[in-house]
């Protein structure tokens, strides 16, 4: 037996380190169709240098720029790529332009300016793409640190990919099960890569043994060799076989008359022999590669006695020890490759971190569990159900035994666990499999979509899924896009003027400002593209051009007196959520000076539930003088407590309450006690959707004085609003 020092060992010397050679940049893609954006990260990674390099930073504003300059450049070490830009897949489109261009190596961090705007967890997969993150979520400090991991990661990938190329057969042999011809497959590869370093070798074998057995049988063979596959060794030859007894440590070459031999044993005792003959004197360089090659050997024959193992983890979910995505996968497919029928059911049961940020890990689990146990009892356990993401699952109903109604029974009833009461709010759409593209990713794609339109536009729902709605979910994705567009570039965007006035005399005494938007020659409601506006984070955008438009139309007319009229402009709560947008909002108000006499704001009733950051701001910007009112009063988020504590000016009531209005229902109207309660508060009120003299009278009655609707003007264009109300033309 030969000594230990005699062994070789890998000079793992130069394996990436903290502190590579200087003088080099990293190589940085940034793509975004922002250009605040690049501006921001220009500065933000001024000067920054991240394992003594410095960065290059390589900006695009497109796909198609993108990949030009990802083209020119080698070696990107990192791509931060914007999701989404000029269509919604853009980024995503880019991320497999960049693996299809040879940039296997790079690391991929996505951002967003949308939130809740993910890429499919297949996706993240399928292309390695190391992180996603909204925009704001990226601060200074985040952005280094993902870069620094995410350079390092590269830097230990190029170098393991430098080794690889002589090794795919072995690779591709450890990434199947273990399985009689993948150890074929390893060991055919074992011995080309053995010859090949040898040169000249033309004879030689691969044999094993497993753990519990006695004899050593060839797997492989090539020269004198071949075709002796199940054999002894003992059988074929007496100096092979005495190779394989030899008492020789793990990994170390050794020679028994013309055979030079590798000897590999796992813990549990499995062994494989590799044996070439070698008629001629072995150089130290070939034995120093056939050193480094045995110990990639000897992983991939370790990596191979785990697999079994591995499998059958390959189909159940870790943490939850149920089945996975694979399993559902895998169901799917067959599903749809055997024509059956039935449905496709995602069940999304709750938001699975928040639920172990809040209650820990140990309760999330059992609560998805639960969740787990109902459903195989809806179903009477014929149906494939599996974990397809965190909170969610998936069921492959083949017997179309499910139903909303059975989903929705099963699966609101509160769950107790370990004492604490959870009561999720569960959402799932249930898709006939004909109804779904041939193909398992694309059909995955779509019920995963179906799931996201549901649970953006009527949360808390359980619904059968068709062809109706999913035409509604890509004519939303479609608007989508195009309002993003139109926000930057404003085309088809209008802002409209309707006149709020003194109930008694006529007189006009302000305006709402309300946003119109046509694409391609239609008009689209504001009904339909102002929560659209809301999900994809462009509110802002539109608030900025609506103020823009009320401050030169505020320029160019007053009354003739030269007293402004004050317009009001609607706020979104989604952007009063997010902290710095009142000092954004009042800096616009600053540059484009509008002053308290001409401008106001309407805040939905909504404010009321909202956090403190919402509420801050709305005092702040009463703090600077501008008038703040309460829209759509009365569909049942207030309480008299909670608007004594807001700075609001005026109470508007909802068309829906005027509606229904005659001067002799008006005393016991919920229109008189609203107006009763404005009275208390010491605000103004003013009544919407005013369209007839009955309702008019009717408000007057009950004390209103300011009202708006159809029966004074309907919303037009500026110009014509101007004119119809007697303002004249600014001389400023």
């Amino acid at each position: 037996m030969q000594n230990d020092s005699d062994i070789e060992l890998w000079d793992d010397s130069s394996e990436f380190t903290d502190t590579p050679p200087a003088g080099q940049c990293w190589k940085i893609l940034i793509v975004d169709d922002d250009p605040e954006v690049h501006k921001a990260t220009a500065y933000t990674l001024h000067d920054v240098r991240i394992f003594d390099r410095g960065l290059e930073l390589i900006f695009a504003s497109s796909l198609d720029e993108a990949i030009a300059k990802s083209q020119e450049a080698e070696e990107i070490a990192v791509a931060v790529i914007d999701v989404v830009m000029e269509t919604a897949d853009a980024g995503l489109n880019l991320v497999k332009a960049l693996r299809q261009n040879e940039h296997l190596d790079t690391r991929l961090i996505l951002r967003t300016g949308f939130p809740g705007y993910a890429p499919e967890l297949s996706v993240v997969n399928d292309y390695e793409i190391d992180g996603y993150f909204t925009k704001e979520e990226l601060t200074r400090t985040r952005l280094i640190s993902l870069l620094t991991t995410s350079i390092r990661a590269f830097e230990n990938i190029r170098m393991m990919s430098r080794s690889r190329e002589g090794l795919e057969l072995i690779v591709a042999s450890a990434r199947q099960l273990f399985k009689r011809n993948d150890l074929e497959m390893f060991a055919e590869g074992v011995l080309k890569q053995v010859t090949a370093l040898l040169r000249g070798s033309t004879s030689g074998l691969v044999s094993g043994r497993n753990a519990d057995g006695c004899d050593m049988h060839i797997i492989t063979g090539i020269g004198s060799f071949a075709g002796q596959q199940g054999k002894t060794l003992a059988e074929v030859d007496g100096d092979l076989n005495a190779l394989c007894e030899a008492e020789v440590d793990a990994n170390e070459l050794f020679r028994k008359g013309d055979y030079l031999g590798m000897r590999f044993e796992t813990n549990e005792g499995a062994v494989l022999l590799a044996a070439i003959e070698a008629d001629r004197d072995i150089g130290q360089p070939e034995l120093d590669l056939l050193r480094l090659f045995a110990t990639n050997i000897n992983i991939g024959f370790q990596n191979l006695s785990l697999l079994e193992a591995l499998n059958v983890r390959a189909y159940t979910d870790p943490r939850l020890e149920l089945p996975n995505l694979n399993a559902f996968e895998d169901a799917l497919r067959e599903t749809l490759e055997k024509k059956r029928s039935g449905y496709v059911v995602k069940v999304y049961v709750c938001d699975y971190q928040a639920h172990v940020a809040t209650y820990g890990n140990g309760v999330a689990r059992k609560l998805m569990q639960a969740a787990f146990q109902r459903l195989q009892a809806l179903t009477e356990n014929t149906c494939t159900i599996a974990v397809v993401s965190e909170g969610t699952f998936g069921i492959i109903d083949r017997e179309k035994r499910l139903s909303p109604e059975k989903i929705c029974g099963a699966m609101k009833e509160t769950y107790v666990i370990d004492g604490i009461e959870l009561a999720p709010n569960p959402t799932s759409v249930i898709t006939e499999i004909s109804d779904l593209p041939d193909s398992e990713a694309e059909a995955v794609t779509a019920v995963t979509a179906a799931l996201v339109h549901v649970r953006s536009s009527n949360d808390g729902t359980h619904v059968i899924y068709g062809s109706p709605e999913r035409e509604a979910w890509k004519r939303r994705n479609i608007l989508q896009q195009a309002l993003k567009a139109d926000s930057h570039s404003f085309d088809g965007l209008v802002t409209y003027l309707q006149p709020q006035v003194d109930l008694t005399t006529g007189q006009t005494i302000g305006a709402e400002a309300l946003l119109r938007w046509e694409h391609e020659g239609e008009a689209i409601s504001p009904v339909e593209f102002i929560p659209i506006a809301e999900a994809s984070g462009l509110t802002r955008a539109l608030t900025g051009f609506v103020l823009r438009e009320a401050a030169r139309w505020a320029r160019s007319y007053r009354w003739s007196d030269g007293r402004p009229l004050p317009i009001a402009v609607n706020l979104s709560m989604a952007d009063l959520n997010v902290p710095g947008f009142g000092i954004w909002l009042l800096r616009q108000l600053e540059e484009l000076e509008l002053q308290p006499d001409q401008i106001a704001f309407e805040i939905t009733e909504a404010i009321a539930m909202s956090g403190k950051v919402a509420i801050r701001q709305i005092h702040e910007l009463s703090r600077h003088g501008y008038s703040i009112s309460l829209d759509d009063f009365g569909t049942g988020y207030s309480s008299l407590g909670q608007l004594e504590r807001l700075p609001f000016k005026a109470l508007k009531i909802d068309r829906s309450f005027v509606r229904r209005l005659t001067p002799e229902t008006a005393a016991s109207s919920l229109c008189s006690v609203i107006v009763g309660m404005s009275d208390l508060l010491g605000m103004d009120c003013v009544a919407e959707g005013i369209e007839t003299e009955e309702q008019r009278e009717a408000i007057c009655r009950m004390g209103c004085r300011h009202g708006q609707g159809f029966l004074f003007g309907r919303p037009m264009p500026m110009a014509d609003f101007s004119q119809n109300i007697g303002l004249v033309a600014s001389k400023t």
